[in-house]
């Protein structure tokens, strides 16, 4: 059985608790490769499977993989990224880390809602809201052990899937705001330096 993910501790240098701080700045493909997790930013046990992604289009920002992915990007995508991380070395437990980013927070809000789709009996509300909007998803679609957590924030939308581990759901929340709060520091001109660590602590 996959070990809970939760993290308890809780010292950073940059500790403020701005989580509903708006990602309103065009951020370039250089600064979503920065922000997204890397090697010892993630949960105790996961790490990175090859490296960071640059997507060329946004066809995977559209819908989840268990509705079926359209052939064009949405309405309003400009760039985005992603990278995955594996649990203890096996790839039998992934984790997926998407991040979209479109030209106006209209889009954004519209391709967050047909991304996460409309199966509202498997939503979760996350202990602690982030960002404008978010949610988790159980076992969505088919799925007997995934669970998926989204984020909207301004004008860029954030999913994580893991799968494996439907009951961590205290793992994707982590991950959801590693991400955003990365995200949020190269917004302002500083390197993306927050971890897992550091906000599951923010909870406690």
């Amino acid at each position: 059985m996959l070990a809970s993910t939760a993290l308890t501790s809780c010292s950073s240098s940059d500790s403020g608790d701005d989580s509903g701080k708006p990602i309103t700045k065009a951020l370039g493909q250089g600064d979503i490769t920065q922000a997204l997790p890397g090697s010892g930013d993630g949960l105790p046990g996961w790490d990175p499977y090859h490296g960071k992604g640059v997507t060329s289009d946004g066809t995977y920002c559209t819908a989840t993989k268990h509705d079926g992915e359209k052939e064009t990007s949405p309405k309003g995508w400009v760039r985005g990224g992603s990278t995955t991380f594996i649990y203890n070395g096996s790839t039998d437990n992934m984790m997926d880390i998407d991040v979209c980013e479109y030209d106006t927070p209209e889009n954004a809000k519209s391709g967050y809602a047909a991304w996460k789709g409309t199966e509202t009996k498997k939503e979760q509300a996350p202990k602690k809201k982030l960002g404008d909007e978010s949610v988790l998803l159980i076992n969505p679609g088919l799925s007997e052990d995934e669970a998926e957590g989204y984020v909207l924030s301004g004008v860029v939308n954030i999913r994580i899937r893991l799968d494996g581990a439907a009951q961590d759901t205290a793992g994707v929340e982590d991950m959801l705001a590693t991400t955003l709060k990365r995200l949020q520091q190269v917004q302002d001109g500083k390197r993306a330096t927050a971890t897992a660590a550091e906000q599951s602590g923010k909870k406690q």
